[in-house]
């Protein structure tokens, strides 16, 4: 009698801790069933455990980085090629001992070169250097001279102020050297206004700076 009245309570209590289970929260049920499920493995720990097979390292040794990409050699870009024409213009002082060359002033186009003053006896001066395009360029000359005093003192108060206008011609892809002298025109029948003069001469090198050089 006993036996059968302890399996009715058996029955009746476990009905009522499954209609009560729901409303014991999370941490009751795990407290539970903590001794009756064994632990799962999670699926992170499973990838960890595969990748640390998968790549066995030497203990103390950091890992290797990977090697860097070769290296290629810069194209060089045409466009950076210096190629055109070059022009070159030089200033000399032609005129001996007994004339001074006191100023110069040269312009190329209508853009005022560096002006030049007292240039001694057969010194040379550069006075542009560079590229140009080719075809016709206008240089104008302007130079002021005087006698030199320590010769001929009666010329130490005349003055001679000079103008030329050339045309440079540069060729395509091709180097000119231009080169402007003041110089003395000698002779026992020239006047003394027309003793001094200037004199030009051109002449075409090879361009350096040329690729095809």
């Amino acid at each position: 009698m006993w036996k059968g009245t302890w399996k009715c309570m058996g029955v009746a209590g476990l009905w009522v801790f499954l209609i009560a289970l729901p409303h014991l929260g999370p941490k009751v049920i795990n407290t539970c069933f903590a001794d009756v499920m064994p632990p799962l493995a999670t699926l992170a720990d499973d990838s960890s455990e595969s990748s640390t097979e998968r790549s066995p390292t030497t203990p103390g040794a950091e890992p290797a980085e990977p090697a860097p990409p070769p290296l290629v050699a810069p194209t060089p870009d045409p466009r950076h090629a210096v190629v055109g024409s070059f022009a070159t213009i030089h200033l000399e002082n032609k005129l001996g001992k007994t004339l001074s060359l006191v100023q110069a002033r040269v312009t190329m186009d209508g853009k005022q070169l560096p002006a030049v003053g007292n240039l001694r006896q057969d010194d040379d001066r550069v006075l542009f250097a560079g590229l140009v395009s080719p075809g016709h360029h206008v240089v104008n000359t302007r130079l002021t001279c005087r006698g030199n005093r320590r010769v001929f003192t009666y010329l130490k108060d005349y003055q001679w102020d000079l103008r030329s206008d050339e045309v440079l011609t540069v060729p395509q892809d091709r180097a000119v050297v231009f080169t402007i002298s003041a110089v003395r025109n000698k002779g026992v029948n020239i006047p003394l206004d027309k003793q001094i003069g200037i004199a030009v001469h051109d002449e075409v090198v090879p361009n350096p700076f040329s690729p095809s050089n």
